[in-house]
């Protein structure tokens, strides 16, 4: 029952998200509440990273039906709403572009999603194949966090839009990003993911504006930088191997 809760949780903050962003302005009673609106996105996320754990601690596997409720709701919250924050965000004039970056985006995000749901991961256990939607709608959601705090607003839209292009490709990807950490799990690797989540979250809590932004360019650009070692170290034990031989 929890997690099901959790997962509606989240659905419901992001489509509160929307709302926040949207409606204000429709209905004439002024600017939309983007600020509100990156922190219902944040606290979707908090949501979508705690409902596998705490389902898992219970002793429970996700069900067929868990999953899909689960990724519907991640479409919403972390596809939709950074999406929307976007378009909002920049300056009038320049919008056009977003509608196509957004557009990919989203549509990169259905199929991370869906490919997860119908074929489940390759990658090992503790880890996804792909970048997580979740992981790049808050990247998002702290990339406007960030402009706004250090000028009060969207100034950089191109950053924007290849914030845009590069969470697409790393969602359709194969490239392995860590998880969460699991709850009661007593495995070494387990417990360093603990410390550094704890450390990323107690810098984020600090300085969330400054620091959330930064953080989500090393989660995003940790799994390319791995692969690529990997790729790196596999090639020198074939060299090494073939000069044995």
């Amino acid at each position: 029952m929890w997690p099901i809760l959790l997962t509606a949780g989240n659905l419901l903050l992001g489509f509160a998200a929307i709302m926040m962003m949207t409606l204000p302005q429709a209905i004439g009673l002024g600017q939309p509440h983007l600020v509100t609106a990156v922190w219902l996105i944040v606290m979707a996320g908090v949501l979508d990273a705690i409902d596998g754990p705490v389902a898992r601690w219970g002793g429970r596997e996700p069900t067929p039906w868990g999953r899909e409720f689960d990724s519907l709701a991640d479409l919403v919250s972390f596809g939709l709403a950074p999406v929307v924050l976007i378009g909002v965000a920049i300056p009038a004039g320049l919008q056009l572009p977003s509608v196509f970056w957004g557009a990919l985006y989203v549509m990169a995000g259905t199929w991370r999603l869906a490919r997860f749901i119908w074929s489940g991961s390759k990658a090992p256990s503790g880890r996804f194949e792909g970048l997580p939607i979740t992981g790049a709608g808050l990247a998002i959601a702290a990339f406007w966090l960030f402009e706004e705090t250090l000028w009060g607003s969207v100034v950089h839209p191109p950053a924007a839009y290849i914030m845009l292009c590069a969470c697409s490709l790393l969602m359709v990807s194969r490239i392995e990003y860590e998880k969460f950490p699991g709850l009661g799990r007593h495995e070494r690797r387990n417990g360093v993911k603990w410390w550094i989540a704890a450390a990323a979250i107690a810098l984020i809590v600090i300085k969330p504006a400054l620091v959330g932004f930064p953080i989500a360019l090393l989660y995003l650009g940790h799994g390319p930088i791995r692969a690529l070692l990997h790729m790196t170290l596999a090639g020198a034990g074939i060299r090494q191997g073939g000069n044995g031989g």
